[in-house]
C-alpha cells in the first residue's frame, strides 16, 4: 500500500480539489467524507484514499481497489499514479 504524508493538515474536499487538477480529466475524484476518497478511471480502475491527521501533517494512504487480481493490479498502477500526484500536488514530507 503507497503512502505519502504531507506536512500541512488537510480535508478530504482539498485534497481531491489538488487531484483533479493534478490528474487531469481522465480521472474522477470522488471526497466520501472527512477522511476518505476514491479516485477512479473508469469502472475497474480505482483507489481508495484514507486520510489520517497527526497535528499539522496528513498522512495518504492509498489502496488499489477491486476483486483479487484487479485489487493487485490497481495496487501497483492507480495507486501508485494516485500517491505520486498526491506528493506532485499537495508536497510531501515522506513517502513509502
Amino acid at each position: 500500500m503507497p503512502s505519502a504524508t504531507v506536512p500541512k493538515a488537510i480535508t478530504a474536499q482539498e485534497s481531491a480539489e489538488a487531484l483533479r487538477q493534478q490528474l487531469g480529466s481522465h480521472y474522477k475524484v470522488t471526497p466520501h467524507s472527512r477522511d476518505k476518497l476514491t479516485v477512479s478511471r473508469g469502472g475497474l480502475a480505482f483507489a481508495s484514499v484514507h486520510l489520517t491527521q497527526d497535528g499539522n501533517t496528513t498522512t495518504f494512504h492509498v489502496h488499489g481497489g477491486g476483486l483479487i487480481l484487479g485489487r493487485l493490479v490497481n495496487e501497483f498502477v492507480i495507486a501508485r499514479t494516485v500517491t505520486t500526484a498526491i506528493k506532485e500536488s499537495l508536497g510531501s514530507a515522506a513517502a513509502s
